[in-house]
């Protein structure tokens, strides 16, 4: 079956090479490979095309202005491939990723989606001191609590169809949260291979991580889902004694309420001020389905 590796990115001048190294070096190569630029001004762009040319592996690009989403479904519209291996740049593959991202598909029919092991890379004195409050590598999950990241998944194409795509509609972030939600809803089956290892940074200063976590609230407000968490960081956010029962108690305090309340309010303006799901999706025990996910209930 023809493989395809996908990415996304936008404005990532100071990551670009090696992350390039990183695809273009895998131990397994895939057939082609698609990238879509969200509209970089910071030179990412250039820099993509030249690396272009050096490639010995068959590269598309295309720049078009648009969301996480878009750019996803847009790259895989851009192959024919049955196999699609989804990462982004500033994600760090290792050498053995592709292959073993996409072999459990290539080799087990009734597996319709992989997910591999994120480690968030602790290398500046700000990340090894988010280390204390973040986890830095994603616990093994079984299939069925499975969500792997856009970052480090693989999945066929079909099962990609049967939910309508990426869902475009999400302002700012949660397109792959709800994307593997309505893949789980129509029962697709998921496989967990930690031997499928990518590196990142989860932000590399304070104001970059707290604009992340209100983004990712942002997201997760319109799709819906995760409210138990938010309304813990909401309770935290307007009563923050409660910090006192946690068990880093009186460490770091002005940090650790600023990380709660980026949620909490990134979560109140996305049901504020968010999307609404589009016509013909609907909410299903919890989860937006698409109007193609619904045909597969």
């Amino acid at each position: 079956m023809k493989t395809a590796l996908i990415a996304t990115l936008y404005n990532e001048a100071g990551n670009i090479t090696r992350w390039w190294d990183c695809i273009i070096n895998q131990s397994v190569s895939p057939d082609e490979i698609l990238i879509v630029d969200g509209g970089s001004t910071d030179g990412t762009w250039e820099t993509l095309q030249q690396l272009k040319i050096q490639s010995s592996l068959p590269v598309l690009l295309k720049q078009q202005r648009c969301n996480i989403a878009e750019g996803r479904n847009l790259a895989i519209q851009m192959t024919d491939a049955e196999i699609i291996a989804a990462t982004d740049a500033g994600s760090f593959p290792e050498k053995e990723w592709f292959g073993e991202i996409t072999h459990p598909l290539l080799e087990d029919k009734s597996i319709d989606v992989t997910g591999g092991l994120n480690i968030s890379e602790a290398n500046t004195d700000f990340l090894r001191f988010l280390s204390k409050f973040e986890q830095v590598k994603e616990s093994g999950m079984s299939g069925d609590e499975l969500h792997p990241s856009s970052r480090n998944t693989a999945f066929r194409r079909q099962a990609w169809a049967d939910v309508g795509g990426y869902p475009e509609w999400l302002t700012l972030a949660g397109e792959d949260a709800l994307f593997t939600r309505e893949l789980h809803k129509i029962g697709k089956r998921f496989y967990y291979n930690p031997k499928a290892v990518v590196h990142w940074e989860v932000r590399g200063s304070e104001e970059a991580y707290f604009k992340l976590r209100h983004r990712n609230g942002y997201g997760a407000a319109e799709a819906r889902f995760s409210e138990s968490y938010f309304i813990k960081c909401g309770l935290i956010t307007f009563f923050p004694f409660l910090l006192l029962l946690s068990e880093h108690r009186f460490r770091h305090l002005p940090f650790r309420f600023r990380k709660n309340a980026s949620s909490t309010f990134g979560w109140l303006a996305g049901r504020l001020k968010g999307h609404r799901a589009p016509a013909g999706w609907k909410l299903i025990d919890g989860v937006y389905m698409s109007p193609e996910a619904q045909e597969h209930l």
